[in-house]
């Protein structure tokens, strides 16, 4: 759905989550999701959050999440509107940030830019708009992910996608669906390999419209795409799925060029790790003055980070440049905001940063405030899962993931409290020196 056709919708249901418009556990106080397709993000787009932010919710910093959106939180409900018009105008988007619908399509951030790649920006776009486009898209039984990684290191996480696109050439993707994690997770299954770029749009319509017809309405814990899969079981399924592409192929679709490679003049120049994803208004306004000075570009990761493109260095503030040095920690929102949420997922962090940096670890470690899994918890190699005994905070500990890179989920270790986590915690994760 483009802006101009949903703009009327989208301010008569403010509060609906399809919009991104999402109530926190703090009666009267929402939060506004904004879609970021890609990760690709202007720097007039950074400036006009920044300020929505600044106005309507000063003090509270903007949050990237890890599915490349960001949300804007602790709004009043009489400013959403407000929020919505001024970000519209800089074309940035809603519809579909939440609810039961196609979800915004992650692409790896450095793809057609890192070494062998493959830049399939444009055809996750294509994608989106074609897939908006079905019927069956505004009738899910629950929200659809789909991602597209740049060559096979499979940044984008495919094996935790409903399609996961892995660009093999410029003319092929290798395919992998029907995987989720919540509180009981499965990866993904291969489903074609070297598919031709021009069927990419045939698969999407009829793994939506299967999901759309078969997937379960009742019982929300079983109504993903993975679900339908564990019912029918793999064979059938990806028989079903098959038949159904073959009658898609039929149907009148959009035309691709092949993919693009490698622009070997601009490099990844920095990585900032955003402490939780947790970035001020006057922080991103100093980052877009300074990209904007040095003509280079930004990209939202999936670690809460943003990854700074160019021909060269940059000299950084202090302000930007201790995140360069930032121990890698994902976090959801976790008990500050989110209904959901069983522990302080910030708290959480602190501490286990706290850890990292006394022990120069250089382990990625991601904390989800519930089994929700936000935070991919139980894909990672060392991952946390929130819960609550007797009143105080604990987490479930998982080791050995994947990072939905492959299809290694990671495994249940121990229980441990939180306030008490240390560094003896993290040595099965570590790499071996």
């Amino acid at each position: 759905m483009t802006n101009s056709m949903a703009d009327d919708l989208r301010f008569s249901a403010a509060a609906d989550k399809l919009h991104g418009c999402y109530p926190q556990k703090q009666t009267g106080l929402f939060m506004l999701r904004i879609k970021i397709p890609g990760g690709r993000i202007s720097l007039p787009q950074w400036r006009i959050i920044a300020q929505a932010q600044k106005t309507f919710s000063p003090g509270t910093p903007v949050h990237l999440t890890t599915r490349q959106d960001i949300e804007l939180h602790n709004l009043h409900p009489d400013d959403i509107i407000k929020v919505q018009r001024s970000l519209i105008d800089a074309g940035l988007l809603f519809y579909g940030s939440g609810g039961d619908a196609l979800r915004n399509i992650t692409v790896c951030s450095g793809c057609g830019l890192c070494a062998q790649s493959f830049d399939v920006f444009d055809i996750s776009a294509a994608v989106e708009k074609f897939s908006q486009s079905l019927p069956a898209s505004a009738n899910l039984p629950r929200k659809f992910k789909i991602s597209f990684s740049g060559c096979r290191e499979n940044c984008a996480r495919p094996y935790l996608n409903d399609i996961g696109f892995i660009a093999v050439s410029q003319n092929q993707f290798d395919v992998i669906v029907a995987g989720s994690l919540g509180p009981i997770p499965e990866t993904g299954i291969k489903a074609y390999e070297k598919l031709p770029i021009e069927n990419v749009f045939a698969l999407c319509k009829a793994a939506i419209e299967m999901f759309s017809e078969l997937g379960e309405r009742e019982n929300r814990r079983k109504a993903r795409l993975r679900h339908l899969r564990q019912k029918l079981g793999d064979e059938i399924f990806l028989q079903q799925l098959d038949q159904r592409f073959r009658l898609a192929l039929k149907s009148e679709l959009p035309k691709i060029n092949p993919l693009s490679q490698n622009n070997s003049q601009i490099k990844l120049q920095h990585r900032l790790n955003i402490p939780d994803g947790d970035i001020t208004a006057q922080q991103i306004l100093l980052l877009a003055d300074i990209c904007e000075a040095n003509e280079t570009e930004s990209r939202i990761n999936f670690e809460h980070g943003i990854e700074l493109y160019g021909s060269s260095k940059i000299e950084l503030p202090q302000v930007l440049r201790y995140f360069e040095n930032e121990p890698l920690v994902i976090a959801c929102q976790g008990a500050r905001t989110c209904p959901y949420g069983l522990i302080n997922t910030q708290d959480a962090a602190s501490i286990i940063k706290k850890t990292l940096s006394i022990n120069n670890s250089k382990i990625r470690v991601n904390v989800s405030g519930c089994p929700n899994n936000c935070a991919h918890s139980s894909a990672a190699a060392f991952g946390l899962v929130g819960m609550k005994r007797d009143g105080k905070e604990y987490a479930l500990v998982y080791i050995g993931g994947g990072d939905g890179k492959n299809a290694a989920l990671a495994q249940k270790r121990e229980i441990i409290e939180v306030t008490k986590i240390t560094s003896e915690n993290f040595k099965l994760a570590e790499p071996s020196r």
